[in-house]
């Protein structure tokens, strides 16, 4: 039987696949829509469009997962003596647009509940956020994303929006590069300070400030003419996004370690990057544009 916090995430889910689906029609891309689960227990749903009109790629996923082994990723928070049993649920979204001049995006929120051999409730912590990753740079849009994701989280403490922007600057950073994945947004873990109650309206309103956010943003660039030089741009850059997902990615080491569904796990991959060895002069002038916008700082 599903519980009201699983029925809190897949509404959140169904509320961003109906939007992202407006952008598409049923001639203009593929979509795939599956609902699995496992033999070890838990399961979700997995939508995906792809080679769309407007969506190279974009996934929405939910998923609940049960188990009886705390991955690695999660141990260390709780006794270990206490933890004998957990269940882990969210939802996770990526955007790879068509267009360059619209950025790729990255939401998700989860919960995890951690249970005694009783099946009593022993510990649980919240996590999420989301982040924008422009190929090219608009910096009215990256000081509004900003700026909505303040308001988002000053409605349950004033002083979570600092904390947490500088903890996505800090994490979606790609330190064998020496570059930041994108302009930021917010990113928490493991929090559980506010009331269980209290921690899901927070995430439902960082999952509907998200939507808002990136489609405004989506709406403001979507006409924007680009050329085959341009889409050559954005791939290759998507090429950075690929690197931070498969090596740094803690969601992803997460989702690997507590027996995930594979191709759900990796559907965020976007389905066309590139990487060269020899870089030429178009890509060098906007690669250089773009990582002097990376460091700017957009908050307030």
């Amino acid at each position: 039987m599903k519980t009201e916090f699983e029925h809190i995430f897949e509404s959140q889910q169904k509320d961003i696949i109906d939007k992202f689906s407006s952008y598409e029609t049923a001639d203009s891309c593929k979509i795939s829509d599956n609902t699995w689960s496992k033999l070890s227990g838990g399961g979700g749903r997995t939508f995906v469009i792809e080679e769309g009109a407007f969506f190279d790629k974009a996934a929405v996923n939910f998923s609940s997962i049960i188990g009886n082994k705390l991955p690695d990723s999660a141990t260390g928070l709780v006794e270990k003596k206490e933890a004998s049993s957990f269940k882990a649920m969210g939802v996770s979204v990526i955007t790879h647009p068509k267009n360059p001049h619209i950025p790729t995006s990255h939401m998700n929120i989860r919960m995890f509940l951690i249970f005694n051999k009783k099946k009593e409730l022993v510990d649980w912590w919240v996590g999420g956020g989301y982040d924008l990753t422009p190929y090219f740079i608009y910096e009215a849009d990256c000081i509004k994303w900003h700026k909505d994701a303040k308001t988002c989280l000053d409605a349950f403490n004033s002083g979570y929006y600092e904390d947490f922007a500088k903890n996505c600057d800090e994490y979606f950073f790609l330190s064998h590069r020496n570059e930041k994945r994108g302009i930021g947004g917010i990113f928490f873990d493991n929090l559980n300070d506010l009331s269980i109650g209290e921690s899901l309206k927070m995430l439902q309103n960082v999952s509907n400030t998200y939507t808002k956010s990136f489609l405004s943003i989506a709406n403001k660039r979507k006409d924007t003419k680009f050329t085959q030089k341009d889409k050559d741009f954005q791939e290759y850059r998507r090429g950075r996004y690929v690197e931070f997902n498969l090596i740094l990615d803690r969601g992803t080491r997460f989702g690997l370690q507590s027996g995930g569904r594979i191709e759900s796990i990796l559907a965020s991959l976007p389905s066309k990057a590139s990487w060269m060895y020899k870089k030429n002069a178009f890509i060098d002038k906007n690669e250089a544009k773009l990582l002097k916008g990376l460091k700017k700082k957009y908050r307030g």
